[in-house]
């Protein structure tokens, strides 16, 4: 099948697919009442209100209170150890293949996550996610914070959609939870595992739980890895250490405490980009562009962009880039406490925390980009204290949660873009984000079977940005009798040289919601939720971006069938953006290149998710999960800097603005109309586990599983080269469980037809239709030996 063959099937089965997943949804909606007579001896309910669950239930905390995931009236996948461990996940990027709607990749050493269309493509110290990333329940003001932290986990909670009154400011697309193992009280125990695969790599993981006493346990874990990079230039490799130690004391029924400390040290040479035009590039000078398709997708483009740089006629003097100095130095230290005490009428809850990132790095995005301070070598830093104070409660009547927040991050932000004399420019910048909110959220049961939720947020945040930019010797910005500071030569121009300023806002978001039981095993939900993401200003000289604020509206079906044989979820959601923010490269009015934030306009996202799981024996388990999201922009304009057109380097409509120039623009580009990036239409997983029964007691599972999306763009630039096609992974495990569970090896292929997969992208400067890709990773086998004790 061709790409226009695939392209049409899409387009072809699209609508007549869409009729079926939202007659699911419809089922899904009506069966429970139907099926209500017939449910009269299923199991009960999971006691939310003292933290029990039934045995198989998951039991969740996105609400700040223990619960069964089936009773939690929100969007949420949850992916328990066992389902993190059989699918191989060690970094968030893995996430993408086991939950739908879900696109993550990294941008230099920061995540890029993105839900259901809501998302955040920025990469320097100015970004803020639009998914609230935590760790054992602290918000990671850089996303760095959590790259090392998917080990020895008890879960990870995947949340979609807004979550603005219990997870506050800069979680309009959702909030993915990250929730280590605790200390276990009175237990000794732990395990080992070791794991090899191809592309040279290996990996240890490890955790001892000891009794320090009755009241007392601790908890060590580790992990370190070691893996040969993806790409051919040996960047996308893996090599990082992990450290955890967790202290929990109760030192009465009423109070526990808790103190952890993380470290993590991530090496190597880090991400990489790969070239994939099938659209040939085009700039002055290259005389018979031609596409570039490598026979191998997961070639570097150093080669290739080297020699066409090595055409272009201007502007002058462009570096060639040796990809060969790429490399990444990043330490990253935490240290959190928790104290839960149970008052009687509530618990009151305490959570401090501090976080360091230090970020010493060089990748190459189609560009330099250097994350260290270009006159001393100084790294980039972020120091950040967090606090929340929580009182709660729960019983059959009423939930409740009522909370303070506090954030402040410091940050030392450096960065350096070299392009030869076109733009060597180097920022400097102090950076200061305060942020103070106070939360309260209840869930009241006017019936048995009839809940009604409101919540509702305040949140004050101030930014400071004292910010300069310098042009490097050699560059066009950098003439003979430029003032010397440091080495280079400052910009002297009226804008541009400095940037300082306070940008403050506040924000009251709010949740009502409701929840009806129509059986004993059904629940139908419905809420309207609102979000805001930070706005500021980024060290360029182009208008501070302002706050993204976002509406959702939900309806949705929970429901387990047939004596809990068949879980059968369904949701209906409609998100609704303005001021919606977008991130890429470009030129700003000082003639400086700049990956700058700025406001597309108004966004919406609407779509339906089904998730079936079908367990039709004890040892048999298939669960099928697909989401359909149509995500445009229904307002996107803004103003391009550069001199030259730049039709030939995006697929939007661009037209000349009368008298442009580098105070207003040169240039409207309207893309209204067109597609969220990395929104794709179609996307979900697929599934099955079946365990055999070994006649000594010991077990076999074989767990094969797919995921698939559909095309989708990969920036806001949209760029014909960022158009990723759609995709189907296969993979599969074999894994050999000895009787007592103690002793287990896997092997393990995934990827398995080797197909690649674009998952981001960054757009070279002065080479239209041309960009570096980010790609998941190649075919990829192994096999992992764990040992309990």
């Amino acid at each position: 099948m061709t790409d226009n063959d695939e392209g049409r099937t899409f387009v072809n089965h699209r609508h007549s697919f869409a009729k079926f997943l939202l007659g699911v949804a419809a089922s899904a909606i009506i069966l429970p009442a139907a099926a209500h007579a017939n449910e009269a001896d299923a199991a009960p309910e999971a006691n939310a209100a003292e933290g029990q669950a039934d045995a198989g239930e998951i039991v969740v905390t996105a609400q700040f209170r223990r619960e069964s995931a089936q009773k939690a009236a929100v969007s949420i996948d949850v992916l328990s150890s066992e389902t993190l461990t059989r699918a191989g996940v060690s970094q968030a990027a893995d996430l993408a293949r086991i939950s739908p709607g879900v696109q993550i990749t990294t941008g230099g050493s920061a995540l890029q996550i993105y839900i259901r269309g809501a998302g955040d493509f920025s990469t320097t110290s100015y970004s803020n996610s639009a998914v609230a990333q935590n760790y054992d329940g602290v918000f990671a003001a850089r996303s760095q914070y959590v790259s090392g932290t998917f080990f020895d986990l008890e879960r990870v909670e995947v949340l979609k959609g807004p979550q603005g009154t219990l997870y506050g400011r800069n979680a309009t697309g959702g909030a993915l939870n990250i929730i280590p193992v605790q200390p276990k009280l009175g237990e000794f125990g732990g395990y080992v595992s070791a794991g090899i695969q191809n592309y040279s790599g290996f990996s240890a993981e490890a955790a001892l739980n000891v009794p320090l006493g009755d009241k007392v346990a601790m908890r060590l874990s580790a992990q370190g890895v070691t893996r040969n990079g993806y790409v051919s230039d040996g960047t996308d490799d893996d090599k990082h250490v992990s450290v955890r130690f967790q202290l929990k004391a109760e030192p009465s029924e009423a109070v526990t405490a808790r103190l952890g400390v993380n470290y993590q040290h991530l090496g190597g040479r880090g991400p990489g980009k790969v070239i994939y035009a099938p659209t040939a590039p085009t700039a002055p000078g290259l005389t018979n562009p031609q596409p570039i398709i490598p026979a191998d997708r997961w070639t570097s483009i150093s080669d290739s962009l080297n020699t066409l740089i090595g055409s272009v006629v201007a502007p002058p003097g462009i570096y060639k880039l040796d990809i060969s100095k790429a490399y990444q130095d990043i330490d990253i230290l935490g240290v959190n406490a928790h104290l839960d005490w149970d008052l009687g009428p509530a618990t009151l809850t305490v959570i401090p925390a501090y976080q360091r990132v230090v970020m010493d790095s060089l990748v190459f995005p189609a560009l330099y980009f250097n994350t260290v301070n270009a006159f001393d070598g100084r790294p980039s830093t972020s120091d950040t204290r967090t606090l929340e104070v929580r009182l709660g409660n729960a019983n059959d009547q009423l939930k409740w949660v009522l909370g303070g927040y506090y954030f402040d991050e410091s940050q030392d932000s450096f960065n350096t873009i070299r392009l030869g004399r076109a733009s060597d420019t180097a920022f400097v910048a102090d950076l200061n984000t305060r942020a103070y909110a106070a939360f309260g959220e209840a869930t009241f049961s006017v019936t048995d079977a009839l809940r009604i939720t409101g919540g509702v947020r305040y949140t004050d945040e101030t930014k400071k940005v004292d910010g300069y930019r310098y042009a490097l010797p050699g560059s066009l910005a950098c003439p003979n009798g430029g003032t010397a500071i440091g080495g280079s030569c400052e910009i002297k121009t009226s804008a541009g040289t400095n940037v300082k300023g306070t940008y403050s806002a506040n924000r009251v978001n709010y949740k009502a919601g409701i929840e009806f039981d129509a059986g004993p095993e059904s629940m139908l939900y419905a809420s309207v939720v609102t979000g805001f993401k930070s706005g500021g200003q980024s060290n360029a000289d182009i208008n501070p971006y302002l706050p993204e604020d976002v509406t959702a509206y939900t309806i949705g079906s929970k429901n387990r069938f047939f004596d809990r044989m068949v879980t059968l979820n369904a949701e209906l959601f409609l998100m609704k953006y303005k001021n919606r923010q977008e991130n890429f490269s470009a030129l700003d009015r000082g003639g400086a290149q700049v990956s700058s934030l700025f406001n597309a306009g108004r966004a919406e996202a609407k779509g339906a998710s089904v998730d079936l799981t079908i367990r039709p024996t004890g040892n048999d388990t298939f669960r099928a999960a697909v989401e359909y999201t149509d995500a445009k922009y229904n307002q996107f304009v803004y103003r391009n800097y550069r001199a030259g057109n730049p039709t030939a380097s995006t697929a939007c409509v661009v037209t000349p603005v009368a008298g442009g120039s580098a105070a207003v623009g040169f240039w409207t580009i309207d893309c209204s109309g067109f597609q969220l990036p990395r929104t794709p239409k179609w996307s979900g997983t697929v599934s099955y586990n079946h365990t055999f029964e070994l006649g000594n007691g010991s077990k076999i599972d074989f767990s094969p599983d797919m995921s698939f999306a559909s095309s989708r763009w990969l920036s806001a630039e949209i760029v014909e080269n960022a158009r990723a096609k759609g995709y189907a992974l296969f993979n599969a495990s074999l894994t050999w469980r000895s009787a007592d569970d103690a002793l287990s090896l896997q092997a393990f292929v995934r990827n398995i037809g080797n197909t690649a997969v674009y998952n981001g992208t960054q757009q070279y400067p002065f080479i239209a239709n041309y960009n570096g890709l980010d790609i998941a990773p190649p075919r990829t086998f192994g096999a992992r030996l764990r040992a309990k004790f």
